[in-house]
């Protein structure tokens, strides 16, 4: 045996003898869907990163899920891939908002259509294209094509021009998709929507709601994913048809056409519980991790529900600073008000508190608005029936028992009758036994307690400058159990922690801080709270994530350093 021999064999023996073996490395493809939130389904393609092939036959022993650097727990896996006796085909239907401020979007779907189109078709599943373009008429009907050439020419023809004049005819244009196209009951329906700009409803452009959609969409047991502006409407929208929200303005278009691909031709399907179950309107970053004989990570984002919610709001665009948000339900001030932001009278819109631990309530008040206060109501409670109420005209709050004392979950009070403009509710209060239940009980008493929060979190910022981290952290924890609003308190405890070297509490504090900022300081919040979180997964060498938080870091402000940063992460990516 030549002395090369002998030492390649001696390299094997070492190899088998301390368990050490070459792993096949894989692209792993992530789709979040979290209409269940606090359980999160995970949809994941697990392709062979040479050949495309997918990868088969791994347990939940081969994947480890980290939620913001946190390990999550896995409740379970199944494999959901194509038999070769059931070859099932997945019909794609694009929606696409083709006017002037959409063109880099069409090139990107132009540059993803044939990989959209590999990643379908090697994952064992035939497929078909469909699109719908729109702005306030309806413009390119394209049917059902087996051809990924074809689809891109017909996506090459897009011209993004018009609009300007908010909002777009997006329900028509998912109307006619899901009624006025070659469907094949046999064959999955995938529906993408894609736009930046909200939908008319019930006005002089389109008759139809957003109920009346996802009615069409339910006849065909379609998912719709929705690429868009980070609006109530279209976060309903995709939890409703169990699809996946995507914010059009995170900067990474053609990431997130490759995910709706893989999620949608998924091999696995795997459900985690949130190592963070709060209702606290967050984006968490999942990482998906293939190990084993097979190995490779795949990564995504998810946004976690509100604890209090809301199908839409008025003043939409201004997000939480909408003088008509959700939150107004909660904040023990009767001339702040939740107002839906449909056209017409807004039957059918709802406004939920959401509970991530269960509480007792036997009696409700609701409080109405000076103006635009529904004349009926129904109550779901836990997503069960129906409860009606009519609302007396004469009175400003109104309380109303529960047949029995329940558990709550999840308190959801829908429009079932009112007069034309924009309606909506003053307060929502829960009781048990006369008694105010504690998270509303809590959000009431912050205009109390808001000015010795102020105190508490400048003793902090002493402290913090003073390197005593332990000791401003105390003092950050206390300013936030006196205002658990205060997104400038959330963001420097975010700081402490992260000198602690404590870095999944560090990014579960920036993100609270994105969640709350508001009013004339909330653009350099949210800069230096995505900073924060990105140059802390820069350092963890998770650099998409990375480059995602720096990208939402300068759209929100215009900063060299953000700048640097993201050719950085391009350069770590190689791309």
């Amino acid at each position: 045996m030549s002395l090369r021999s002998a030492a390649a064999s001696a390299f094997a023996f070492c190899l088998l003898t301390t368990g050490v073996q070459a792993s096949n490395k894989a692209e792993v493809l992530v789709q979040p869907v979290a209409s269940r939130f606090p359980v999160v389904s995970v949809d994941i393609n697990v392709r062979d990163a040479k050949t495309g092939a997918p990868v088969t036959g791994l347990s939940a022993a081969d994947f480890a899920v980290f939620e913001d650097l946190k390990s999550a727990d896995i409740l379970n896996l199944e494999s959901v891939a194509p038999s070769a006796a059931d070859q099932r085909g997945v019909d794609f239907v694009f929606v696409f908002d083709d006017t002037g401020s959409m063109s880099e979007e069409i090139e990107g779907l132009i540059q993803r259509t044939l990989e959209f189109a590999n990643i379908v078709q090697g994952s064992g599943f035939d497929y078909r294209f469909a699109l719908v373009s729109f702005g306030d008429e309806l413009n390119s009907k394209v049917d059902f094509t087996r051809s990924a050439e074809e689809f891109k020419k017909s996506v090459a023809a897009l011209v993004a021009n018009g609009g300007g004049d908010e909002p777009e005819n997006a329900l028509d244009a998912l109307r006619y998709a899901a009624t006025s196209f070659s469907h094949d009951a046999d064959r999955r329906k995938v529906f993408v929507l894609i736009t930046d700009a909200p939908f008319h409803s019930a006005d002089e452009v389109t008759a139809l709601t957003a109920n009346d959609v996802l009615g069409d969409l339910a006849k065909l047991d379609a998912v719709l994913n929705v690429v868009g502006p980070n609006l109530d409407e279209y976060r309903w929208l995709a939890d409703s048809r169990s699809g996946s929200f995507y914010d059009k303005d995170s900067g990474q278009f053609k990431r997130i056409i490759e995910q709706i691909a893989g999620g949608s031709a998924s091999n696995y399907r795997l459900t985690l519980r949130t190592s963070r179950p709060d209702f606290d309107n967050t984006w968490r970053a999942l990482d998906v991790q293939v190990k084993g004989a097979t190995e490779g990570s795949g990564v995504s984002q998810y946004q976690a529900s509100s604890w209090v919610s809301a199908s839409s709001r008025a003043d939409a665009g201004r997000g939480i600073d909408s003088r008509f948000a959700p939150h107004n339900l909660i904040d023990g001030n009767p001339a702040s008000v939740w107002a839906e932001g449909v056209s017409g009278s807004g039957v059918g819109e709802w406004a939920a508190l959401n509970f991530a631990t269960p509480l007792t309530a036997d009696s409700f008040a609701l409080t109405l608005p000076e103006t635009g206060a529904p004349q009926r109501v129904a109550v779901l409670i836990n997503g069960e029936a129906k409860r009606f109420y009519d609302i007396s005209p004469s009175g400003k709050r109104q309380v109303f028992k529960l047949p029995v004392a329940v558990q709550v979950s999840r308190f959801q009070v829908v429009l079932e009758a009112a007069d034309t403009g924009d309606n909506g509710l003053a307060e929502i209060e829960l009781y048990n036994a006369d008694k105010l239940v504690e998270p509303i009980a809590r959000a009431h008493d912050i205009r109390r307690t808001a000015k010795l929060a102020l105190e508490q979190n400048r003793q902090g910022e002493q402290l913090y400058h003073a390197k005593k981290y332990d000791d401003a952290v105390f003092y950050y924890r206390e300013a936030l159990k006196n205002d658990p609003t205060y997104a400038q308190a959330y963001s420097n405890l975010g700081l402490a922690f992260q000198r602690q070297n404590e870095l999944a509490d560090a990014v579960w504090a920036n993100r609270q801080a994105i969640a709350l900022a508001r009013g004339d300081s909330r653009a350099t919040v949210l800069a230096s709270s995505y900073y924060n979180i990105a140059r802390i997964f820069e350092t963890q060498n998770q650099y998409e994530q990375a480059l995602q938080n720096f990208i939402w870091a300068k759209s929100n402000k215009e900063n060299q350093v953000y700048d640097k940063a993201i050719v950085r992460m391009h350069e770590r990516l190689g791309r």
